[in-house]
């Protein structure tokens, strides 16, 4: 049965996607896992990093995306969404070897954005229905998968409370800054204030105890010995007030990314090439120690 875990952070550009679908790419490639990655951002970036434009286009047109999930539970919530017709799948191959890569997609929708207002008006604001849409799909989808990793979008809005309502676990990326670093307990305090929402609304019937924060993850780090001055005083602030959180591995900053995630590009950590080798076994690092976390060996 499958692990839902979501990827998140307040602040944007931290490369929270990048490290989410590498990570999820090295799980499935170098340890065999069957992952699935649901975007949740309306800007797409975990779909175009896997996808061309002409690709969405057609599987959009065809098929669908995240979105029809929430279009048809807004409509009618009673009834669990199977969301296997949306899922973009056996896609990935390894470059050389040919291999079939178990990473799948559950593709965004720039208007996801619009998401929050639907259901807002059709089910309300703070709709215990309106939160568990992507609860209610994952349930029909989890013995498909060992992992679910959501992508979620750098605000609190309905498709994020979806996320952390469906999640067992949660990451957190961030850069080894102060921005970067100052949402986290944000983050702490709005995942508890959504669980005490929640619990009012089924008070009687059952207690949900919500996600539980498993990881830290820096990214970008901007050299491979561990960081700058200043980054590594970032880093050692943040393991000061969370010890058992951060990551012992990280992130560094890589040359190659920008070009891997143009679209039709493979993922640097199924690649085999090279170029960034020392990126690639960082990524398979914090994949392992993601699984370690997880209590998974």
């Amino acid at each position: 049965m499958a692990k839902v875990v979501s990827f998140i952070n307040y602040k944007g550009g931290v490369g929270k996607t990048t490290v989410a679908v590498e990570m999820a790419a090295s799980l499935a490639y170098h340890k065999k896992k069957r992952v699935l990655i649901a975007d949740l951002d309306p800007q797409a970036n975990a779909t175009f990093y896997l996808m061309t434009d002409k690709e969405w286009e057609n599987w959009e047109q065809e098929h669908g995306t995240l979105k029809n999930v929430f279009d048809a539970a807004s409509s009618d919530p009673s009834t669990p969404l199977d969301p296997r017709n949306y899922i973009y799948k056996d896609f990935l191959h390894h470059p050389r070897t040919h291999e079939l890569v178990s990473l799948h997609l559950l593709p965004s929708n720039l208007q996801l954005m619009t998401v929050d207002m639907s259901l807002a008006m059709r089910l309300g604001a703070k709709s215990f229905e309106g939160r568990k849409i992507l609860r209610n799909a994952f349930e029909v989808i989890l013995d498909d998968y060992d992992y679910i990793i959501c992508d979620c979008p750098p605000n609190l809005n309905l498709t994020t409370q979806n996320a952390i309502l469906a999640s067992d676990d949660l990451m957190i990326v961030a850069m080894p800054e102060y921005l970067s670093t100052l949402g986290i307990s944000e983050i702490e305090k709005a995942v508890k204030r959504l669980v005490e929402e929640i619990n009012q609304y089924i008070q009687g019937f059952c207690v949900f105890k919500g996600p539980e924060m498993k990881g830290i993850i820096f990214n970008r780090v901007h050299f491979r010995t561990g960081g700058t001055n200043y980054q590594e005083r970032m880093m050692e602030r943040v393991r000061k007030q969370w010890p058992h959180l951060v990551f012992q591995h990280f992130v560094s900053q890589s040359d190659v990314v920008s070009q891997s995630s143009e679209p039709s590009r493979y993922p640097i950590a199924i690649s085999g090439y090279a170029a960034d080798r020392v990126y690639e076994n960082q990524l398979k690092a914090c994949a392992e120690e993601f699984m370690l976390r997880l209590g998974e060996k």
